[in-house]
């Protein structure tokens, strides 16, 4: 007889518990004997069993422990049963080894249901994240909502996208940022529970916790032009037609100040907070408002503020945070022991309304501190002043998130803001001093845009902008301290005690302050006397200075700031004396001072002298100048004492060379002109010729010239050899011109070599510097001569050796060799120079004067030359774009500005290899009214562009756009800025459109048309016609335009197109014939090639005049003897027949008989309209020769020509 089998479940039940206990849960029995499932039970837990089965917790408890271990036992068998297929799978026959010997394999050991799997990694695995997922959830809606309380949240209102999600496999296993997942909650979260409220809104006005306020617009610029490794500022500083501003007489433009805002990454909405009106005492509800508003403080929850832990909770700060807010404790100020300039208000108090907490203590006593409650509660704990008080409150709130914004310790942000403070009120103390201003976030600015280029620290820069700190924090020296007496005990400290020195060392007597000085500061005694000189000058003393904070720090800030910025301090001071003279250096040598711009004659203030030089400096680094050779091509002249080898050899090479160059009575000779008895030539052209045979320069136009010459050697004809007949003096004028002309060019040449040799330029540019040092070739070798004269003088009599006195010759010189330097270290070439010295230097960069060498023409010139690096194309198409620009008339409108706008902005797209559409945009910001690029500060706006678009991606419009932007908020334009900028950082950004990439499609339609193509050489009234027809691509006519013309043989006055787009000129020939291809162009439009005119004779008229036919010989000509007969075509007009046809004939004499033989017996007219044959008759005989033009049917007839008959010998 079979037992029955007992299912495991029922075995627990009766292990676990008695009869008894049976009975007692016979529910719960009763589920388990009658098939029930162990999973769920277990899954209720203790607490489950207890509540739907009323059974005890120690039972159920006991129950559990071996429940769970059956459950993972039924569970584990579950999932390997689930693993195995129904049979055996069907293998492939076994190979190798295999086939010999059954060995074990996966195959015959395990029969896996493959087919019953899914793949790695599927959603539908029962250990997938999302089986986890599920388990989740159903647990949290089983086990911990079914028990929550009646104010319990419920998940899916809280995460109320939470069952939108799509579970795929991206959702599952790719990898996403975490700001990805976080914004796409809150949107949906504020959406669905205030779907009313702007978001972008509320997180601008909203201001609590600290974080706040938060414009993603500016956030989204801020972070884009941090990939780029810029700023805001500086592309508002690139895209400033004024920048760079060292270049201004002020150091200043309108933009400087919105460029140091932007600068100082700091939001419109975070200046807003830091630069707001403070509350006024007694008006309690705006102190309520800004309480609740800045600090969350609810209600009258704000009166708890002054208590620590509140604060500390309000703040986000703990306990050390706030001490280190405050200075005190541990981060409590220490003044330098070697200060004695003034006494401490409160003998044996902290100093922090000096040093740390300067700010929010306004500078005032007593500062804000903790008053700890020993042995009480934290709570207790409060601070020194009631929050009924607001103003320490307000500063704290603006000092707090100013610290968080800009990363720093709290005690560095203090020291920002009390120097920009203090500098600001040197100048004029403003109505509330403690408060932020526009000038403090100018000062954030430009110190964050040190702090990122040089690593300049906030202490550093409060010393350029204040003085020096003499504070310490802990066990921190102060920065005087680390400067000037961190060198140990071995040596006296130097003191702060205002005690005098002497500004300069008095030889023989030890100054032990300059010592420590240069010490410190590790400068020599030589560049401490340029600095004090410059001090004692800045702080208005005469032969001493004291030792205060203010004049050390001068000394300090002479010496770090060069150094920071990468030049050597003398190098700083010589840069502001030569940008803007003994102001720009007192205003760093001097009190620093922070102020606006009030009008042209304004001092530049600190910040825009440190930014001056900063932006200097960084223009030599990026054109790879050296600063210090850049300082000396622009400082006074300094003429050498004496003369180098260098110039020694050039006085040798021109005395050599120039005696065969200049002007003499020889020369005339030779030249045909008669001598003077007992006078000289050159007395009497002293105007042209001085009395050593050098041609005086008259700067006269070349015309001019001739023409004043032509009258004064008349004029000494007259005088010298009495000469009356007018054409023999116009032969001797000419002659003597000639000797004049051959000698200027001969000294021309002797300068121009020596000079090649002397500069290291070419022979051309040699002489156009000598030009731009505003000499000419006669002043060079007139100095020369005369200093070769000289010293022959003084090598014959040394007695006669004049003192030393500056030489004018050595003095051009040492021009001409600077002025060569610039040339060759900038690559200036020949056409350029000569453009600049011609009209360049006041058309390009408003220069009147041409031989001025400043920082400013280095500058420009500059410019040009990384014009032509940016560009592949030769350097001349953009000098002759500026020629021709510059050329334009004015005023232009209508169809013809516009084709010139278009034209101009083709023409530079094609040298810079750029879109023309972004051309035109760079143009239109640049020049809003003209619309056409034609000075260099212009120019070099557009490279900044062109330059910052190839680096970033970002198109025109974007980058002036983000550059433009105001200081208030204009919502509409940060955002479309924002949203241009965020698009280059696409992965799949478009790469900048280059003028190769378009289709440019003509501008002009040009077509030129005549009424006829053949016109007589010097006729009256003779002319051709051309009408030239402009359209546009749409075929449309434009007016107004002006049509150039080009022609040698003729004339044409230019005129302008009509209403239809058509301009008819006359074509008047003049006297020479030939063949003419008039070239006709419009403005910056190349020229195009009009139809061939002919210009020749009227064959009409064309004769042979008498005058011009050889004569026939008299006597008699043997026969067979030839005879040399010619005829001159010419018409009415005096135009030589050329390539006329002509035919020759011989006829004989009445009465004579026999033949003539002409050779040719027809031909062409030469050059000169001259037919050429020769006749001879071998019987003898008299003939009548003559010629015959078939274009006028007209002929010439010859005296008869006689040959002797043929004698016949019996």
């Amino acid at each position: 007889m079979t037992e029955p089998v007992i299912r495991p479940v029922q075995q627990l039940l009766r292990q676990v518990f008695s009869d008894e206990q049976r009975e007692t849960y016979t529910d719960f029995c009763n589920h388990l004997e009658n098939g029930g499932s162990i999973f769920p039970l277990v899954e209720q837990g203790v607490q489950g069993l207890v509540s739907h089965y009323r059974m005890n917790p120690d039972d159920a408890r006991a129950f559990l422990r071996r429940a769970n271990s059956l459950a993972v036992y039924v569970r584990r068998q579950f999932i390997e049963h689930s693993l195995r297929g129904p049979q055996a799978p069907v293998t492939r026959p076994d190979s190798g080894l295999l086939s010999m010997v059954a060995g074990p394999s996966y195959e015959s050991l395990f029969s896996t249901h493959f087919d019953g799997l899914c793949p790695p990694q599927a959603l539908e695995s029962i250990a997938s994240p999302v089986a986890y997922l599920i388990e989740l959830l159903r647990w949290i809606e089983d086990k911990i909502h079914a028990i929550g309380g009646e104010q319990k949240l419920d998940l899916h209102e809280r995460r109320q996208d939470l069952k939108k999600l799509l579970v795929d496999f991206n959702a599952v296993h790719q990898a996403v940022s975490a700001l990805d997942i976080i914004v796409p909650v809150l949107e949906t979260f504020i959406e669905e529970n205030d779907s009313e409220q702007d978001l972008e809104e509320a997180l601008i006005q909203t201001r609590y916790p600290n974080g706040l306020p938060y414009y993603q617009h500016w956030v989204t610029l801020d972070f884009v032009a941090r990939e780029h490794g810029l700023s805001v500022g500086n592309i508002a500083h690139m895209v400033d037609l004024a920048y760079p501003y060292f270049l201004q007489p002020e150091a200043w433009d309108n933009d400087a100040g919105r460029a140091f805002t932007h600068a100082s990454r700091l939001g419109p909405y975070q200046r807003e907070l830091l630069t707001e009106a403070p509350i006024e005492p007694g008006d309690t509800d705006a102190r309520d408002d800004y309480y609740q508003c800045n600090f969350g403080a609810l209600g009258t929850d704000w009166v708890n503020l002054d208590q620590v832990k509140f604060f500390g909770e309000r703040t986000g700060l703990d306990t050390r945070d706030i001490e280190a807010l405050l200075s005190i404790r541990e981060f409590a100020p220490t003044r330098s022991a070697n200060v004695s300039v003034y006494d401490s208000e409160q003998p044996g108090a902290d100093e922090s309304q000096r040093s740390g907490s300067v700010y929010l203590n306004a500078a005032t006593i007593p500062a804000l501190d903790i008053d700890y409650r020993q042995g009480s509660e934290a709570f207790l704990h409060r601070l020194t002043q009631a929050p009924t008080i607001i103003d320490r409150y307000e500063r704290m709130n603006r000092k707090l998130r100013l610290d968080r914004w800009l990363e720093l310790p709290s005690e560095q942000v203090d020291a920002l803001l009390t120097a920009a403070i203090r500098a600001e009120a040197r100048h004029a103390t403003p109505e509330d001093p403690w408060w932020i201003s526009t000038h403090q976030v100018h000062a954030l600015g430009l110190f964050q845009s040190l702090r990122e280029r040089y690593g300049c620290s906030a202490e550093d820069f409060a010393a350029f902008i204040d003085e020096i700190s003499i504070y310490g924090r802990a066990n921190a020296l102060s920065l005087f301290d680390r400067t000037f007496n961190g060198q140990g005990n071995y040596r006296q400290p130097l003191l702060l005690d205002g005690a005098t020195f002497a500004t300069l060392p008095v030889q023989g007597v030890a100054e032990l302050t300059i010592s420590q000085l240069c010490s410190g500061l590790g400068i020599d005694l030589q560049t401490y006397a340029y600095l004090a000189v410059a001090i004692e000058r800045a702080h208005k003393f005469n032969g001493t200075l004291r030792r205060t904070p203010a004049v050390i720090s001068s000394f300090y800030r002479l010496v770090k700031l060069p150094r920071l910025l990468g030049i050597t301090p003398v190098e700083g001071v010589l840069m502001l004396t030569l940008l803007g003279g003994e102001s720009w250096v007192d205003g760093l040598a001097g009190l620093p001072r922070v102020h606006s711009r009030l009008n042209s004659e304004t001092t530049p203030d600190v910040l825009n002298l440190i930014y001056a030089l900063h932006s200097c400096v960084s223009w030599c680094k990026d054109r790879e100048i050296p600063v210090l050779w850049m300082l000396q091509q622009v400082a006074p002249l300094q003429a050498l004492a004496v003369a180098t080898q260098a110039e020694q050899q050039l006085f040798e090479q021109i005395r050599n060379l120039l005696p065969a160059a200049l002007f003499n009575n020889a020369g005339l000779s030779m030249a045909g002109v008669p001598s003077l008895e007992g006078l000289d030539w050159l007395r009497l052209l002293t105007e042209l010729v001085d009395p050593t045979g050098l041609v005086i320069d008259l700067q006269l136009p070349e015309t001019d010239y001739l023409n004043r010459a032509r009258v004064r050697f008349d004029q000494a004809i007259r005088e010298g050899l009495g000469e009356n007949d007018a054409s023999v003096r116009g032969i001797l004028v000419e002659r003597m011109l000639g000797v004049l002309l051959q000698a200027r060019e001969a000294q021309v040449s002797v300068a121009r070599e020596c000079l090649a040799v002397y500069t290291g330029l070419d022979t051309e540019r040699g002489l156009l510097v000598l030009t731009w040092a505003q000499a000419t070739v006669y002043q060079l070798l007139s100095q020369v001569s005369t200093r070769a004269d000289r010293d022959a003088t003084e090598a014959l009599s040394p007695a006669a050796r004049a003192a030393e006195q500056p030489d004018p010759l050595l003095s051009l010189l040492a021009d001409v060799r600077r002025r060569s330097a610039v040339a060759s270290k900038l690559e200036l070439s020949a056409v350029l120079l000569e453009d600049f010295l011609q009209y360049g230097h006041t058309a390009w960069m408003a220069q009147d004067d041409r031989h001025l060498l400043s920082i400013r023409t280095l500058y420009y010139l500059s410019a040009l030359g990384r014009a032509f690096e940016l560009s592949e194309q030769p350097a001349g198409k953009l000098l002759d774009y500026l020629r021709q620009v510059n050329a334009l008339p004015d005023p232009l409108t209508g169809h013809a500005l516009r084709l010139a706008q278009d034209a101009a902005a083709l023409r530079l797209a094609a040298f810079f290899d750029w879109s023309v559409q972004e051309v035109r945009e760079c143009v239109s910001h640049i020049d809003p009214e003209l619309k056409i690029l034609k000075t260099l500060p212009q120019l070099d706006l557009l490279m900044r562009i062109r330059v910052l678009a190839r680096h970033s991606g970002m198109d025109a419009l974007t980058i002036f756009l983000v550059g433009n932007l105001p200081e208030d908020v204009d919502k509409d334009k940060y955002r479309f800025a924002a949203e241009r900028a965020l698009l280059s950082l696409s992965a799949t950004r478009e790469s900048v459109v280059a003028f190769a990439d378009e289709v440019a499609q003509p501008l002009v339609k040009m077509k030129c048309e005549v009424d006829k193509t053949e016109v007589v050489a010097g006729k009256p009234g003779e002319k051709v016609l051309l009408t030239v027809t402009l359209t546009d691509a749409d075929d449309k006519p434009l007016s107004g335009v002006n049509v150039y013309w080009q022609v040698s043989l003729g004339t044409i006055v230019p005129n302008a197109t009509d209403v239809d787009g058509k301009v008819t000129v006359e074509y008047l020939p003049g006297k020479v014939m030939g063949q003419e291809t008039p070239l006709f162009w419009l403005d910056l439009i190349d020229a195009q090639q009009a139809p061939t005119i002919n210009i020749s004779d009227d064959a009409e008229t064309l004769s042979f005049p008498g005058p011009l036919t050889a004569q026939v010989p008299l006597e008699l000509v043997p026969a067979g003897q030839e005879v040399e007969l010619y005829a001159t075509l010419r018409d009415d007009y005096r135009n030589p027949g050329r390539n006329r046809l002509v035919r020759w004939s011989a006829e004989p004499a009445s009465g004579s008989s026999g033949s003539a033989v002409i050779r040719p017996g027809q031909n062409y007219a030469d050059f000169e309209g001259v037919t050429r044959v020769y006749v001879s008759s071998t019987s003898g005989g008299k003939f009548i020769v003559s010629a015959h033009c078939d274009a006028s049917d007209k002929e010439a007839l010859f005296d008869p020509i006689t040959f002797t008959e043929t004698l016949t010998h019996q």
